[in-house]
């Protein structure tokens, strides 16, 4: 009798404890897609929800894994990235300041590296960019090395 009652404890604790590694593991298998995204390159396009990047993909990975929400980089923002901008949604980046005739700023780009003057392409391609947005206006502060330029929105 004492063999019987041990023989089904040890079996209810294995049975307990096999439940509790799978549901646990369930857990984490709904955060692995959310991993998964950062990599092979894709922690550099992502952002976590506060709109801050990734210093590698390790950080991503971590990030996700432990129910971060990823959010991808706009167009517009790897657009001024790639000419070595900073990017920010923030109006009071706005170093144009036409926000009050102009409607309102929905992103801006500063100092940009890139050459601007011959040809315009650059700024066709932000132009393109902020036209993406309901009557997007884009406006350069100046057109030397480095540049400004902010997309407003909204007239």
């Amino acid at each position: 009798m004492v063999l019987r009652m041990r023989v089904v404890l040890m079996l209810c604790a294995v049975v307990g404890l096999t439940v509790g590694i799978a549901t646990a593991n369930a857990g984490n298998r709904g955060n692995s897609a959310n991993a998964k995204a950062c990599q092979e390159g894709g922690w550099q396009t992502l952002l976590r929800s506060d709109g801050s990047s990734f210093v590698n993909q390790g950080e991503c990975v971590s990030y996700g894994s432990h129910g971060g929400v990823l959010t991808s980089r706009t167009k517009s923002q790897l657009d001024c990235e790639a000419f070595g901008g900073t990017f920010s949604t923030d109006p009071t980046t706005d170093q144009i300041g036409l926000g009050d005739r102009l409607g309102a700023v929905v992103w801006t780009c500063n100092n940009a590296t890139t050459n601007l003057t011959v040809p315009n392409e650059n700024i066709a391609l932000f132009t393109a960019d902020c036209q993406s947005y309901p009557g997007g206006k884009f406006f350069v502060g100046h057109v030397v090395v480095p540049f400004n330029g902010t997309c407003y929105a909204g007239l």
